[in-house]
Parts: C-alpha cells; sequence; structure tokens
C-alpha cells in the first residue's frame, strides 16, 4: 500500500493530509507538537488498515488556523477531515497533544469512534502547567542574521535522547519544526488550558494507554491509577521518545492487539 497525500477544507484552514487504503476498522493518528503526520508513516505501512494522520491546523503543511485554537478547535479540524474520507466508525490514537485531541474526539462524537489509544497522558499540576505556559508563550527562537538561533532547534533534539543519535532523523525534526518556527509554540497554549483529567471521566469508549518512559513519564506514571475503570495501561519502559521511529514493528504490533482492526 502506497501512502497519498491531500489537502482537505476544514472550518479552521486547510488540512495537509497522509492516507493509506486496508482493511477492517479505521484509523485515526492524531501526532504531538510540533511534529506532523509524517510521525506515524512507518505506522500506516505495517498495520494493515485504513489509516489517516492529519498535519494538525497549524502544523506540517497545514493552513496556520487560529492564533489561540483550543483542543476542541483541533477536534473539529479533524473531524472534518474523517467526514470527507466518508468514516463512520473509528479508532483513534493519539500522542501527547494528540492524546488530548484523542479524548476531545471520544467525547464529542461518541457514536462513531471505537477505541481511543493514548501515548502518554498530559496531566500536568498547575506548577508544571505554568512553567509549561513560561517555556512556549512565544517562539522558540528570533531568527538572527548570523544563523546562530538555529543551534538551538538542534539542541533542543537532543534532550530526552540518549546516544547513538540517529542524525538524519534530528534532521528532519529540526527542519519540520523550522517550517512552523512561528507558530510551532501555539498548542501548548492550548494543552496547558485543558482539563485532560477531567475529560477522561467523561470518555465512553474503551481507553489504552502506551506508555514509554519519555519526556511525560512522570506525569503518565501519576494517572495510572487515576484513569477510567477498565483502562488498559501498557508500561513500555525501553521505550522512550521517537516510539513509531524506533520501534515501529513492536508499536505496529500493539496495535493490532489492542486496537484490532475488526
Amino acid at each position: 500500500m502506497t501512502i497519498r497525500r491531500s489537502i482537505v477544507d476544514t472550518p479552521h484552514g486547510q488540512l495537509h493530509v497522509r492516507a493509506i487504503a486496508g482493511e477492517g476498522r479505521p484509523l485515526l493518528l492524531l501526532h504531538q507538537s510540533p511534529r506532523s503526520g509524517r510521525m506515524f508513516e512507518p505506522l500506516m505501512e505495517r498495520v494493515g488498515r485504513p489509516s489517516m494522520a492529519p498535519d494538525r491546523i497549524g502544523y506540517g503543511f497545514s493552513d496556520p488556523g487560529p492564533t489561540e485554537p483550543t483542543i476542541e478547535t483541533y477536534a473539529e479540524s479533524t473531524m472534518a477531515v474523517v467526514d470527507t474520507a466518508g468514516w463512520d466508525t473509528f479508532d483513534v490514537l493519539g500522542i501527547h497533544t494528540g492524546s488530548m485531541e484523542a479524548v476531545a474526539i471520544g467525547i464529542g462524537w461518541p457514536e462513531r469512534v471505537n477505541r481511543v489509544a493514548i501515548v502518554a497522558v498530559p496531566v500536568f499540576s498547575s506548577e508544571e502547567a505554568a512553567e509549561i505556559a513560561s517555556l512556549y508563550a512565544e517562539p522558540r527562537a528570533v531568527p538572527v542574521e548570523d544563523g546562530s538561533h538555529l543551534l538551538e532547534y538542534w539542541q533542543a533534539r537532543l534532550v530526552w535522547r540518549d546516544p547513538p543519535y540517529d542524525l538524519a532523523h534530528l534532521q528532519t525534526l529540526t527542519v519540520e519544526e523550522l517550517l512552523i518556527a512561528d507558530r510551532a509554540h501555539i498548542a501548548y497554549r492550548a494543552v496547558v488550558g485543558w482539563p485532560m483529567q477531567e475529560k477522561l471521566t467523561q470518555l465512553a469508549a474503551p481507553l489504552v494507554v502506551f506508555a514509554p518512559h519519555d519526556d511525560l513519564v512522570v506525569q503518565t506514571a501519576h494517572m495510572r491509577d487515576r484513569l477510567p475503570g477498565g483502562t488498559v495501561y501498557l508500561d513500555l519502559p525501553h521505550m522512550d521518545m521517537d516510539i513509531f521511529h524506533r520501534h515501529p514493528d513492536e508499536m505496529a504490533s500493539l496495535v493490532r492487539k489492542y486496537l484490532p482492526a475488526r
């Protein structure tokens, strides 16, 4: 199967979408910030089912969108893509910001969402939320003539990753963030204002949590005993960052097991 790309109109701008054909119930894939749907390509090529990974409004090759979007803004845009694809019911898998968006879609369209899976549980204390808001209130680095600001983007890729580094992959991530450098921070403002813990209690669909030991390992572990009854929680201590890039076969196997396509 070949991944196809398209542009879809939504209430908040045009979204760039990656999609692949397959058999069984469709799977919607929602990326973290400041990434794009590209991060799911290895998974899409392996799961063997209809899958779609939009670039969230403001990210990747999608339109910039509103200057102060909410998680619901993102969910509305994504559901316009789902409707265009003609999907009736589907499973949804999100990571980090995408975890929040996946839960928002599960709450907003409960009759259409079969299962929700999230990678990490982004629930922050008031202190953590304030720190995130402070760190991401503005773009990461303002361009300067000698290009020295680019080093900050590069060095940020090394945080939470252990050597030996996949330098080609890190360069791609750096370019991906530079593509949206003036708005890469916007989703974080939506994230810190969204009551994820409260929203989880409103979710009717079965929930699966994949818990790699990434930059949200503390928050995810803290939520383990606070998740809705019946939640499947999978601790993945051998995984950290870039789980779909570094562990594509294992993640595809886990998705097939816990989000079966039939």
